[in-house]
């Protein structure tokens, strides 16, 4: 291990169409909520559990959720779609908590990552893992995120799906397949500009406070994998006295700089393999406290709003492209292999931001300390979150920083570092 005082799988893409057992087209907001304590009215999560079931059945596998279903609750929270319109027009984040065995010692917050992951399967999940511990004596919230499981939502998921072309990828064929992705992004955010413009993580992270304030917490711990390292980072910067301790495991890019993020990206794959050798890449990274066995569904629409909402240097294909020239010559990759990131499009060297229509803005946060509040978590030589981009967190953010010497993205909870995740979370003892 490296100190200084990052469970993911890959699956068929087709795979993720099967989200759309737990998502509908468009959930229609319930009543507005007011965020005080005890705002919430909890209920059975009898509708989640079979659903889950359902696509679990579709892959002859056991649902995360048996065995789990009799201590889940599920409820909604209704949220400003536009946080500076806290009275306009409102929208469902959908909410579950798994209860504790016994008299519960605080109130743990989960994000399995994606971005676009439903969230309300992770408690279940987080306590069927190495650090199961924490179930017997926390409440443990998953939150499908704006846009994502049964949280209101517009999939267009269908016509982001461009055919790919075959054979050799060069500028022509780059630039083409750009104007076509291009086109469908425009399409896309056509049929609500105002909800696709909402698709933040600063709002991800707003909706997640509301949360909190309608289950009476004044404080909270949190959990959070790949993209949900994001999504803390911005919880963290706007409402730092309200976080306990927070646990981030594969730390994503904050810069939010296209260029620099597949840079690192690129250069971590020469330095420890890829698992791509063609131009068209068939998997795409499931992030999510799970087993190799688990399969957390997606919204790929929301995955590409929230990447294209915050991501500079990812909308022109042409220059998309000759970017991605000059870092395959300048790091030695293989200018045909498509690079592995919720910005990249379907073939090598275009972006699943051709077009968006949508002003970039990227997550604003300011430097500071945050002590023993903060435990970021890296993996010495994964390839999908590379441990430099734990390192730049650490020095924005503070905290406390291990890097694990293992390769596995998101591997922490189901780990040799388990309990000392656990402690953590417990009593704030930083990692070793």
């Amino acid at each position: 291990m490296h100190h200084s005082p990052r469970s993911s799988i890959l699956l068929p893409a087709t795979l993720l169409a099967l989200g759309g057992l737990l998502s509908a087209c468009s959930v229609a907001p319930s009543a507005p909520t007011s965020p005080q304590a005890d705002a919430i009215a909890w209920q059975s999560c009898d509708g989640l559990v079979s659903q889950v079931a359902a696509l679990y059945d579709v892959m002859e596998t056991p649902s995360p959720l048996d065995g789990w279903g009799d201590r889940m609750q599920c409820a909604n929270v209704s949220v400003p779609l536009d946080y500076d319109d806290p009275d306009g027009r409102q929208i469902t984040i959908a909410v579950s908590r798994l209860v504790p065995e016994g008299r519960s010692a605080g109130t743990i917050l989960t994000n399995p990552g994606g971005p676009g992951l439903e969230g309300r399967t992770t408690p279940a999940l987080l306590a069927a893992s190495g650090m199961g511990d924490l179930a017997t004596d926390h409440t443990l919230i998953g939150i499908d995120i704006r846009g994502t499981g049964g949280s209101t939502s517009i999939n267009c998921d269908g016509s982001l799906d461009v055919p790919l072309p075959e054979g050799t990828v060069d500028e022509r064929v780059a630039v083409d397949y750009s104007v076509a992705v291009a086109a469908a992004n425009e399409a896309c955010v056509e049929q609500d500009p105002a909800y696709f413009a909402q698709l933040t993580t600063a709002n991800a992270a707003r909706d997640m406070d509301r949360v909190r304030a309608a289950i009476g917490a004044d404080q909270v711990d949190y959990v959070g994998v790949s993209w949900g390292t994001e999504l803390g980072a911005a919880y963290l910067a706007q409402y730092p006295d309200r976080v306990r301790h927070m646990l981030l495991d594969s730390m994503v890019d904050l810069r939010h700089d296209a260029a620099m993020s597949l840079d690192d990206l690129v250069a971590a794959d020469v330095a420890y393999g890829s698992d791509d050798e063609a131009g068209v890449a068939d998997d795409v990274v499931v992030d999510g406290l799970s087993s190799p066995d688990s399969y957390v569904p997606s919204n790929l629409t929301t995955r590409t709003a929230l990447t294209c909402n915050a991501y500079t240097g990812a909308t022109d294909p042409e220059a998309v492209w000759s970017a991605h020239l000059a870092r395959s010559e300048a790091i030695g990759s293989d200018p045909q292999v498509r690079t592995q990131h919720p910005l990249s499009g379907g073939l090598a060297g275009t972006s699943a931001c051709a077009g968006w229509p949508i002003e970039a803005h990227p997550l604003v946060l300011t430097s500071g300390d945050a002590g023993d509040k903060l435990q970021i978590v890296a993996h010495a030589s994964e390839t999908v979150t590379p441990a430099p981009w734990g390192t730049l967190a650490h020095a924005l953010l503070g905290g406390n920083l291990t890097i694990l010497d293992d390769a596995v993205h998101g591997s922490l909870a189901n780990g040799d570092n388990a309990a000392e995740a656990v402690e953590y979370l417990r009593n704030g003892t930083p990692m070793s």
